[in-house]
C-alpha cells in the first residue's frame, strides 16, 4: 500500500461510520493544517478542541498513526490521523515535501532565514511555542530522558505518559534533523532507545514500552545513518556496539546488519 494508492473506499472501511464522519467534518471545516509528506508519512496538526500533532506511517502495506489524543481502541483509526488521511486525498497538493523543503532552505542565506523565522513567529502562535522549545540544547534533552526514565523506574509515572514524553524528545530530535543538526538528532535517538531497552531489561518488562515507539525510534537513527554525509564513524560505531549489548538487538529483532555494513563500507 502507498498512499497515493488511497481511495474513499479504502478510507471508509477502516472505520466505524461516526469516525469517518467527525473526520471529514474536520477536514471540511479546515481543521488539518500545517501538513507535510514523506515517502513514508503524512504528518499535520489536527485542530479539534485542541491541537493534536499527527502522523500516519505506511510500513509492509499497513497503516500506523502517532496522535496524543489516545482514541485508538482495538487497533481503530483515531479521528485525527483518519482527518489526516481524508486530508490527503482530497487535497494532496496542499502536502508539503519536506524533503524538497529543507532542500530548498539549504539554499537561504542566514539573513533570509532569520526573516523568515522571525515572520512566522509573528504571523502563527504555534511558533513562538516551538522557538521556545527549540532552547533546550542536546545537554538538556539527554537529561529529560534521563528524568523520565528514572520516573519509570521508580513507578512515579506510569508507561504509557512517559512514553508520550519520550516522543517530545523525539520531536525535538526530528527539529534538529530539519535543521541539518543530523548527528545531534542522531545522538538523541540512540540516547532514547539504548535508555528505553535497558529500562526494559532491568525491569524485565520486555514490553514496558510500545513496540511501535522502539520500532519507530530504531528505523529513524538507521535513517540519519544513512542520510549524514558527515557521520563520525568511530562515535557511531560505539552506539551500535552499545546497541548489540541489548537482547532484543543481538536477537535480530531490531536488525543493525544493514546499518553496520553501511558503515563499515564507508571507513
Amino acid at each position: 500500500m502507498r498512499f497515493d494508492n488511497l481511495d474513499e473506499k479504502t478510507l471508509e472501511s477502516i472505520a466505524p461510520p461516526e469516525v469517518t464522519a467527525r473526520a471529514r467534518a474536520l477536514v471540511q471545516n479546515n481543521h488539518v493544517q500545517f501538513a507535510y509528506r514523506m515517502p513514508d508519512r503524512l504528518q499535520a496538526v489536527v485542530w479539534d478542541e485542541d491541537s493534536c500533532l499527527v502522523e500516519v506511517r505506511i510500513k509492509k502495506d499497513q497503516l500506523s498513526c502517532i496522535c496524543p489524543c489516545h482514541q485508538e481502541v482495538e487497533g481503530e483509526i483515531c479521528t485525527h490521523a483518519l482527518a489526516l488521511l481524508w486530508a490527503w486525498l482530497n487535497e494532496p497538493d496542499k502536502f508539503l515535501n519536506r524533503n524538497d523543503l529543507v532542500e530548498r532552505l539549504k539554499k537561504y542565506s542566514k539573513k533570509d532565514l532569520l526573516d523568515i523565522i522571525v515572520d512566522l513567529a509573528d504571523r502563527v502562535p504555534e511558533v513562538r511555542g516551538v522557538l521556545k522549545e527549540e532552547e533546550q540544547g542536546l545537554e538538556e534533552i539527554l537529561e529529560s530522558i534521563d528524568h523520565i526514565v528514572e520516573e519509570v523506574a521508580e513507578d512515579s509515572i506510569d508507561p504509557e505518559r512517559a512514553e508520550n514524553k519520550l516522543r517530545r524528545a523525539q520531536a525535538w530530535a526530528d527539529r534538529l534533523a530539519q535543521s541539518g543538526q543530523l548527528a545531534e538528532a542522531r545522538s538523541i535517538y540512540f540516547y532514547l532507545l539504548d535508555n528505553i531497552l535497558g529500562l526494559e531489561e532491568r525491569l524485565e518488562k520486555a514490553s514496558l514500552f510500545s513496540q511501535t515507539l522502539k520500532e519507530d525510534l530504531f528505523e529513524e537513527y538507521c535513517q540519519f545513518i544513512h542520510e549524514d554525509r558527515q557521520l563520525e564513524r568511530e562515535l557511531v560505531q560505539q552506539e551500535l556496539e552499545q546497541l548489540e549489548s541489548h537482547g532484543v538487538v543481538s536477537r535480530g529483532e531490531l536488525d543493525l546488519s544493514e546499518v553496520k555494513q553501511e558503515v563499515q563500507k564507508a571507513s
